[in-house]
């Protein structure tokens, strides 16, 4: 009975003594950041305002347009029609014919072809600075692409569902996103360069460590007087002894 009863006191004195240690732990890791707080904050700071510009440079805005078709196709042939579209003998074509002042490669790199999972449609996408020019581009490239496949693979079942029409919208909005993401990276570097300025510091910081050190308890201690304390404190005194003096005289 007496055994299962110390085993008991023993549990619970290892349990408060755990509680004791988490509190202390999360004291001194709440001490660490505010003794540097001015580190976190300038860190903070300027990661977002470096994101903030960066998100603010002027930037030239990209529209885009769409037409659909519809490919009778094999889907062995499935993947040559799509690349064909994208081919020189397709783009050249596209530049000579609306005049563009841009190479075939240009061009292609503006071209966006894509499939509509489970059936035969394909989406020519085209970006480009002005909005009108992506809607023209996708449409001659549509027009030139139905003519090269005829007589290149005999694939004449091409059909246009949607001609790609002028969309006045810019696709690339600028958004804060990239400053809330400076924020969060200031706020975690900083946080990490002050636990490592904190486990470069080899000084003593609590009376914690000097029990640790010393083996000795701790009695008291005495608390950091400033200079300013120390003159008003001793003109106080001075002002006392003035007194005493002028009321036992």
């Amino acid at each position: 009975m007496d055994g299962k009863r110390l085993e008991d006191v023993q549990s619970l004195r290892s349990e408060k003594d755990r509680l004791k240690m988490k509190e202390i732990n999360l004291k001194a890791l709440y001490l660490t950041i505010r003794k540097r707080l001015w580190v976190v904050a300038l860190v903070t700071i300027l990661f977002t305002i470096a994101a903030g510009m960066f998100n603010a440079r002027p930037e030239t805005p990209m529209y885009a347009s769409s037409a659909r078709i519809i490919v009778a196709a094999s889907a062995e042939m499935m993947g040559t029609v799509k690349v064909l579209f994208r081919e020189p003998i397709v783009m050249n074509k596209v530049i000579e014919e609306l005049q563009l002042n841009r190479s075939a490669a240009q061009l292609r790199s503006q071209v966006r072809v894509d499939s509509v999972e489970g059936s035969l449609v394909t989406v020519i996408s085209v970006v480009d600075s002005d909005s009108k020019l992506a809607a023209d581009i996708a449409n001659k490239g549509v027009e030139v692409y139905r003519k090269v496949a005829a007589d290149t693979l005999g694939i004449t079942a091409i059909q246009l569902l949607t001609m790609a029409e002028e969309n006045p919208y810019s696709i690339n909005v600028k958004s804060n996103s990239l400053v809330y993401a400076g924020f969060m990276a200031g706020l975690i570097l900083s946080l990490a360069l002050v636990f490592l300025l904190d486990s470069l510091d080899d000084s003593i910081k609590s009376d914690r460590e000097i029990e640790e050190l010393l083996g000795l308890t701790m009695l008291g201690q005495v608390s950091q007087m400033k200079r300013k304390d120390y003159a008003r404190k001793a003109k106080k005194q001075k002002s006392i002894l003035v007194r005493g003096e002028t009321i036992g005289s």
